[in-house]
């Protein structure tokens, strides 16, 4: 395990990427969620990759973490980064999942580059939001990202300092605001500490990176979901409160390449967590 590797793109930009699990093992990459950053792995840490026989290579988007940042990018900029990454390393092919807003950049690698690919799952992943879905599902914390992102890094930079508050009060605080199935992740053993590191390291560079990625969500994307015709697996709890599941049976209706995996006591967070074994075994079916 080795969770600082740099890695210069060919536009001199800087890409960090973590790698986890076994060397020799089957090759992943892990795409964090919104917020996070290369570190969000630990999470479920080392020992559970090198048991399900995965490698797992988790980088930085642009402008999180220790990697720099790309004006005007899309989420198919990401698969030229991707591709650079796994050339390096010496990957022919491999597989990809992207955890919540990480989605976006796994589907994005499914219609683009899936010549490249073993198998794409996505977790409890961020779809295209429309002002008339905001409306919809009532995502008022969503507008201010679309419409007023500067004061959604004026929140961030509010919601990195209270990081620094103690594990206690911090778990107080998510007991209120999260389901239970997500709660009792978050407070496992280590697990509030290891949120915050991770937190923490994707706004080491500041918040432009993260509001720039979050944004996306809220933008024409940049490739259609038509173009996706390799087999595409979707894990969601029918807990989750971040993702109106509503959008997410209604897209997975319109790819018919797309498999939806539902369970009925898992949150947002949970799922990746308690139901790692169906994953890596969407991963590793070739």
């Amino acid at each position: 395990m080795k969770t600082t590797n740099l890695l210069t793109l060919p536009d001199n930009r800087r890409l960090a990427y973590a790698e986890y699990g076994n060397p020799n093992g089957h090759p992943v990459l892990y795409f964090h969620g919104g917020g996070a950053s290369r570190l969000e792995p630990l999470l479920l840490g080392d020992e559970v990759f090198i048991r399900l026989g995965l490698r797992l290579i988790a980088p930085d988007r642009p402008g999180i973490g220790q990697s720099n940042f790309q004006p005007n990018r899309g989420f198919s900029d990401w698969t030229k980064d991707v591709i650079f990454l796994a050339d390096t390393l010496g990957l022919d092919k491999f597989s990809v999942l992207g955890v919540s807003s990480g989605g976006g950049y796994t589907a994005a690698c499914a219609a683009k580059i899936p010549h490249r690919l073993y198998s794409a799952v996505i977790v409890s992943g961020a779809w295209e939001f429309t002002a008339a879905d905001l409306l919809k599902y009532k995502r008022w914390d969503l507008f201010l990202i679309k419409y007023f992102p500067w004061l959604y890094q004026v929140s961030m930079r509010s919601t990195q300092r209270s990081l620094n508050a103690p594990p206690d009060k911090l778990l107080k605080t998510l007991n209120k605001r999260l389901p239970a199935a997500d709660y009792a992740v978050i407070k496992s053993p280590g697990q509030i500490k290891q949120s915050c590191e991770t937190l923490n390291e994707g706004l080491r560079s500041g918040t432009r990176g993260t509001a720039w990625d979050l944004q996306l969500y809220f933008r024409k994307w940049d490739f259609g979901l038509d173009e996706i015709r390799m087999p595409l697996t979707l894990f969601y709890g029918e807990e989750d409160r971040n993702v109106p599941l509503d959008l997410v049976k209604q897209i997975a209706a319109t790819l018919p390449t797309t498999k939806l995996v539902m369970y009925p006591n898992e949150g947002h967070i949970s799922v990746v967590v308690n139901q790692i074994e169906s994953i890596a075994k969407a991963l590793l079916s070739e």
